[in-house]
Parts: structure tokens; sequence; C-alpha cells
């Protein structure tokens, strides 16, 4: 029963990264708004590097970073974007899932996404939360075609789930 909870815990944070996301729909359409202290984008080489107090905005969907990277290809399609934070302050994703649900919000020292390789990675101090649930470890990696979070508890800190059922109405 306890891995069944977690299961569905689990499914449920990270389904809403990615491009197979369950994400509000509407996000997809909306026009994404970047804003930084600084941008150096290279047509040649496929790189964006923003700096300072980095924000993106698409819908209900945002990242806030110290610094963000995103490198394409020669095709311009996106194969990885970075976020990551500073000391005291890490790198935050947040969307609306479900307008009737509480948002879910991921922090990291780093965040980084592969589109291409349909992959998220949280590393360093990673936390998903949605309401009063939260999955925390030193890094949590979630493959979002296959719906399978790989996460490794290290010395100093060991892999935490806080799951509260639903409850039922009666």
């Amino acid at each position: 029963m306890r891995q069944k909870m977690a299961k569905t815990f689990l499914f449920f944070f990270f389904c809403s990264f990615g491009e197979n996301s369950a994400a509000l729909t509407a996000d997809k359409e909306q026009t994404m708004h970047v804003m930084a202290d600084s941008a150096d984008l290279n047509q040649q080489t496929h790189k964006g590097t923003y700096l300072g107090n980095v924000e993106l905005i698409q819908g209900t969907t945002n990242v806030q970073a110290n610094k963000a990277i995103t490198i394409g290809n020669e095709k311009n399609q996106l194969m990885v974007a970075i976020a990551s934070g500073v000391p005291g302050k890490q790198a935050h994703y947040w969307t609306t899932t479900d307008p009737a649900k509480p948002p879910v919000h991921a922090y990291a020292d780093t965040i980084k996404y592969f589109p291409l390789k349909h992959l998220i990675e949280l590393i360093g101090n990673a936390k998903v939360e949605q309401g009063a649930n939260s999955f925390s470890a030193d890094k949590i990696t979630y493959d979002i075609v296959n719906q399978h979070v790989i996460s490794n508890g290290t010395k100093k800190q060991r892999i935490t789930i806080i799951y509260h059922p639903e409850k039922k109405s009666s």
C-alpha cells in the first residue's frame, strides 16, 4: 500500500515537468517571457547565457535562477537548459497542474532539463513540493516518457518522502 501511494505521489509530482507534462495545456500556447540582468546569445554556437535574477514565465509555469544556460543543436532544437542558484537561494521551478490543486514547486542548486532525452535532473539539495506533500534528496532524476524516478541518498542526505493522502468527503 505504501509503495502504491509513493508511486502515485512521485508520478503526480514529476508529471508536471517537461513536454509530456500535466501543466496547464494553455501554458504551452502562452507567450514566453525571459528576463535577466544580462544575456549572451550566440547563434553560431546555439548557446544562450542569462545572468542575474533570471526569470522565465510562460502562463502558470515559472523558473527563477541566478544563471541559466540553453544549448541547442544545428536544427535549433533545445538540447539542454540549465538553471542554477547561488548559496542561500536555489533555482526554483513552479507550475500549476490543476487549478483545483496547489502549484508544484521544485527547488535545487541546479535544475537540468534535456527535452530530446525527456529527462529532468534536480541536483543538490533537491526538493519537490505540492501543498503539504514533498520529496527530497540530494539528486532526483525523472524520465518523463517512462515516468521513472531515480534518486539515491548520500551519507549526508537520505531520501525523504512526505505524503498526505487526500481526504475523502463523506
